[in-house]
């Protein structure tokens, strides 16, 4: 309110002021001082001593009003503060006044772009949702081109229901939220995993199905999720083998039967054994079992007993559970098979809370990076892009390509730098992950559709697989970014993929894949993976939000995106 509009609303004859320490003092006014007026006679009749006292009352009064208008003038907000003179002042002049400290008003944590962006986001998670929940509420997946229920592709499980469970917390879509809550707490009957004889992924399980109820758990406090979780592990429990704790990537728990995936019959791929650490941990810790931690962690002593590669700190992605050895006719990678493994171990070491047993995790993770820079990283020519190419074994030839999948390594790199003290070296995994993330975005940028293709070869870049599957890691790893440098441009690169897939992804009944990136209009697969609403979406949106929703000092996010709360520093 100006100074006008309050002398408006209050005018003078009625206006009092109260003074520290003082009564109430009524204002002398125009109207009042002429409301009784004095006769020639008597002002000639005054004596010093009544001449006096009226000079002091209207030194009084005009001070009064002075303070009066210095005190509305400095609620003024929209005012810019008064220089301080350097000059010598009169005593009269306002400025030599001691004025009140400034009013400091709420720094807005969103800009009205950030709300419409996020809103935005929000609208495409409640599009898909909607969709999900009227056609095949508690099935696996929807098919997002004809409207179709698929409830054979993760065992029956709910998976796209319990993966999205956080986001549609994190979104604020509560009544969503409880409605699926109701059916995991009254519908979801776990003990029919496995029902059809199939054999279902223990690695998927444990991070979309395990990490969506642990996370749910975690964000409302709700006791059902940690229950279902609960239940869900003992069922996965045999598919551990007794000797050395290691499970076997393929398990029936009906009928009990565990094997290796079909097209790599004789191995386990270390992205898989070695990425439920965190998931096991969190479950041991809220359950103080500390049985399911054990059976995780059995996977990091072997990786320390066996040592990486030539000393290299990085590891063939085949390991042979029946030998307890990786194997030497393997490759190299942190893309595909390999990522999460290296993800893992920067990540468990942050989820204890950088405890000290488990600093030999951040000890091979910065080991990794070093023989990430000395073997895998290429500077393609004439793009002047960098990627992270594959290593073959034992011949080590160097494949110059690069999957979608290694678009998680910029975001772990740039999380990496918040939890060590070594500034040298944060700076120096910080500028790779710069590098990195710029050839991450060009994969899409450089598309007729904005989007990007799943694999690419170098020098200099081109598709190689063109079909885009709604994957998550470059928008996880701009999020990432964000949050550590605070540089806009990576918000602009997200808000950009996200109008490429709100314009060419969009489908009837949710948001399709991609068949081929380089053609427009590019045409649809009928295929809509969980983790599009876990993670791509997810991402999209805490991307566009304030720091303070899922900060990163009290929240770890599994691979699959769901946060974990971070275990107290002890």
């Amino acid at each position: 309110m100006s100074a006008i509009d309050r002398e408006k609303q209050y005018p003078k004859q009625q206006v009092t002021k109260r003074l520290s320490g003082l009564n109430e003092i009524p204002l002398v006014t125009d109207e009042t001082s002429s409301a009784a007026p004095i006769s020639s006679s008597s002002a000639g009749a005054r004596s010093p001593s009544v001449w006096l006292r009226g000079l002091l009352l209207a030194a009084l009064v005009g001070s009064v009003l002075c303070i009066q208008h210095l005190m509305l003038a400095s609620m003024r907000f929209d005012q810019p503060p008064v220089e301080q003179s350097t000059g010598v002042q009169l005593r009269s002049d306002p400025r030599a006044l001691r004025q009140p400290a400034p009013v400091t008003l709420p720094v807005p944590t969103e800009t009205p772009e950030q709300t419409q962006r996020r809103l935005a986001v929000k609208a495409a998670m409640q599009f898909a949702w909607g969709h999900y929940e009227a056609r095949a509420f508690g099935a696996d997946e929807i098919a997002p081109v004809s409207g179709v229920l698929r409830d054979d592709v993760w065992g029956g499980v709910a998976c796209t229901l319990v993966d999205a469970l956080d986001t549609l917390w994190i979104m604020d879509m509560k009544a969503e939220f409880q409605r699926a809550r109701d059916y995991v707490a009254e519908r979801l009957d776990l003990t029919q995993f496995g029902a059809s004889g199939e054999s279902y992924s223990v690695f998927e399980t444990i991070i979309r199905e395990l990490g969506g109820l642990l996370s749910a758990y975690d964000l409302s406090h709700d006791a059902v999720f940690k229950a279902k979780a609960h239940e869900l592990m003992e069922l996965l429990v045999p598919s551990f083998d007794a000797k050395d704790g290691i499970f076997y990537t393929m398990f029936n728990p009906i009928s009990k039967r565990k094997e290796l995936i079909s097209w790599s019959p004789n191995n386990a791929h270390i992205a898989d054994i070695g990425t439920l650490q965190l998931e096991t941990r969190r479950l041991s810790d809220i359950t103080g079992n500390q049985s399911y931690a054990a059976m995780g962690d059995a996977f990091y002593e072997i990786v320390r007993r066996e040592g990486s590669f030539n000393h290299s700190g990085l590891f063939p992605v085949h390991f042979n559970p029946h030998t307890g050895s990786f194997s030497n006719y393997s490759k190299i990678t942190i893309g595909a098979l390999g990522d999460s493994f290296y993800e893992y171990l920067l990540k468990v070491y942050i989820y204890s809370g950088r405890r000290a047993e488990d600093a030999y995790l951040r000890e091979l993770y910065d080991a990794a990076v070093d023989g990430m820079e000395a073997l895998l990283l290429f500077h393609s020519q004439p793009d002047g892009l960098d990627f992270l190419q594959e290593i073959e074994l034992p011949s080590m030839r160097s494949l110059q390509r690069m999957d979608h999948l290694l678009c998680f390594v910029p975001g772990m790199l740039a999380l990496g730098t918040l939890h060590d003290p070594d500034e040298r070296k944060n700076e120096r995994h910080l500028a790779l992950a710069k590098r990195l993330m710029e050839s991450c975005y060009q994969m899409y940028h450089q598309q007729p559709t904005g989007l990007s293709p799943d694999v690419v070869t170098f020098p200099p870049m081109k598709p190689a697989d063109c079909t885009y599957r709604l994957r998550p890691e470059t928008i996880e790893s701009l999020f990432y970014l964000y949050r550590v440098t605070k540089d806009d441009k990576y918000r602009e690169y997200g808000w950009e993929i996200f109008q490429s897939l709100e314009r060419h992804a969009k489908a009837p009944f949710g948001y399709a894949a991609l068949k081929d990136v380089t053609v427009v209009p590019a045409p649809l697969e009928d295929k809509q993976e969980s983790f599009f609403l876990a993670e791509t979406l997810k991402y999209h949106y805490l991307l566009q939000c304030p720091d303070d929703v899922i900060p990163l000092d009290k929240y770890v996010f599994n691979t699959e995106a769901h946060p974990l709360l971070i275990q107290p520093k002890r």
